[in-house]
């Protein structure tokens, strides 16, 4: 073998064996046909998929494992949180936009049902009604009033902006729940954190620390994400199981404090009811934000 191939060709450091010991690189694979390379990779595809399916039956079956198990340092037989977060959340998010092609409804209005079961309906009767335009034109978002006389001009001519795309939000809402839609990822990315900083005020005298916290609440919204995937796949059976998801749903957490923190259930329960109590509210003002900001840049 000539000194060309038995170099490494990222850092140029002499490989001895498979893998180059300064870069980490696979070398020794240059001429490899086209059905050596094909099994090659579906073999990585096999080692991917046996963790990440391992990954994903210890999320949906053993609350708070995966997590207790980072914290242990047993780390390497499970996909990491952030790594599984991202794969999962992608997943969900490409799901709903696809549930968020609208279907027209019988009343004219435009119904959209996204992860939260929230439906946004957009209903033209009350336009159609004589006498009634002023009313029509101060429901729903068309109440949203950001500034009056002795207001600065930038928010003066925010709420003009914000005026002029209510119209046309309230003759078609399909651009503005687009909007919503694209925004959601990120302001979920964004409210991880201050989910484990409500898991670090529950537990505020223990010794667990935030990141700790921060990998609990990577693996939560996971599992979340991953139990609304499993709804819509079993609404597609025509099978209607929200009653059963919402019940799992509420005793999921307390279960995972359990075995993450070593809670009783006592303390467990009564935790799980401030997270969730808590985290409602920031939902709220999450979706309200995300509303008004997709307002502004129709």
């Amino acid at each position: 073998m000539s000194e060309v191939t038995q170099r490494c060709r990222n850092c140029q450091t002499m490989v001895t064996g498979e893998y180059c010991n300064q870069c980490g690189q696979r070398e020794g694979r240059a001429d490899q046909r086209f059905r050596d390379l094909a099994g090659e990779l579906l073999g990585d595809v096999f080692d991917m998929d046996s963790r990440f399916w391992r990954t994903l039956f210890f999320l949906l079956f053993r609350p708070g494992f995966l997590s207790a198990e980072f914290i242990a340092g047993r780390r390497a037989r499970y996909l990491p949180p952030l790594r599984l977060y991202l794969v999962i959340s992608f997943v969900v998010f490409l799901v709903m936009s696809f549930a968020a092609s609208y279907a027209i409804d019988s009343d004219g209005g435009v119904v959209v049902q996204g992860a939260d079961d929230v439906v946004v309906a957009a209903d033209d009767a009350a336009s159609d009604t004589p006498g009634d335009e002023s009313e029509d034109t101060d429901d729903g978002l068309a109440e949203i009033d950001l500034a009056d006389e002795n207001s600065p001009q930038w928010l003066k001519d925010l709420d003009e902006r914000a005026e002029t795309n209510v119209v046309k939000i309230k003759d078609d809402p399909r651009e503005f729940i687009e909007a919503m839609v694209s925004y959601l990822p990120q302001m979920m990315f964004l409210l991880l954190p201050v989910f484990a900083l409500l898991v670090q005020f529950a537990y505020l005298f223990s010794s667990f620390h935030y990141l700790q916290h921060l990998v609990f609440s990577l693996h939560y919204h996971s599992f979340v994400y991953l139990l609304f995937l499993l709804a819509q796949a079993i609404e597609l059976l025509q099978v209607h199981v929200d009653g059963w998801l919402m019940i799992a749903l509420f005793v999921y957490l307390p279960l995972a404090f359990r075995k993450t923190y070593g809670s009783g259930w006592r303390g467990a329960v009564g935790k799980s009811i401030f997270v969730y109590l808590s985290y409602a509210v920031t939902l709220m003002m999450g979706f309200a934000g995300v509303a008004v900001l997709a307002l502004m840049l129709l």
